[in-house]
């Protein structure tokens, strides 16, 4: 992990998290320009992204960012923002009794101990594409060109590039593999989860919410894949995360 700091550190403390295909940095130039307020953001170049090394699990993830809390003395944090691969180190910290985290916002996150079918899916599916890729020298990816515009799809090209199938293998296997635990209402009504109706990580996590997490605040944006809305709607996803956390 490589950690990207931003802003005013006597400002309210915002975690970024991105998902796969995409950096810190990418994350913060995507969603930081839409935050209404001000706010001191750090967003962690996660393993096989921007300048970190290699990834290995989101344990390891999650230690190397908390020991950098901590050093930095922060440990009051405003909002934890995961989307995807980053919900496996956000989930950890918001359940880590170490910091005090205000709200949580998680986007397309696979709530099941174990989905070795996804897993194995998951994998084959982006080793293909990295085959494909190397074959054919593209700016960006057609099925990344279709579902998040061509954009931030030649964006998501080149971080897939750097990823190597090490990474793949381990990253597949932190989205598919979560340490459920039930939440508090207290707890529950600091998380909002979010996901797009064609997303099929939404109904593989139905049992995992409905057990862990029944009263959990979910918005489901009808016509759009996994982590689809924000890459869409930029402004107003961010605008909603706002308004959470001043509700």
């Amino acid at each position: 992990m490589f950690v990207h700091e931003y802003g005013n550190p006597d400002d309210p403390t915002v975690i970024l998290l991105a998902p796969m295909m995409m950096s810190g940095e990418d994350i913060y130039r995507m969603m930081s320009p839409h935050f209404a307020n001000s706010y001191h953001i750090i967003a962690p170049d996660q393993g096989g992204h921007g300048d970190a090394g290699a990834y290995v699990s989101a344990d390891d993830e999650c230690a190397q960012l908390k020991h950098y809390l901590v050093k930095q003395g922060i440990t009051d944090i405003e909002l934890v923002y995961g989307s995807s691969l980053g919900v496996a180190v956000g989930w950890r910290l918001f359940l880590d009794n170490g910091f005090n985290i205000h709200h949580a916002w998680f986007d397309g996150v696979l709530f099941r101990e174990s989905a070795p079918f996804f897993e194995f899916a998951f994998k084959t599916m982006f080793k293909q594409k990295k085959r494909s890729l190397s074959k054919h020298s593209v700016e960006a990816s057609k099925g990344l060109e279709d579902k998040y515009g061509h954009e931030r799809a030649v964006m998501m090209t080149r971080n897939f590039n750097r990823i190597t199938d090490s990474d793949i293998d381990a990253i597949c296997h932190t989205c598919c593999n979560y340490p459920l635990a039930k939440l508090t209402p207290e707890q529950q009504a600091r998380l909002h989860l979010d996901y797009g109706s064609k997303d099929p990580t939404f109904r593989q996590s139905r049992r995992g919410i409905a057990t862990c997490m029944p009263n959990v605040g979910i918005t489901i944006r009808k016509g759009y894949p996994h982590c689809g809305y924000v890459a869409a709607h930029t402004k107003e996803y961010v605008k909603e995360i706002e308004e959470f956390i001043h509700a």
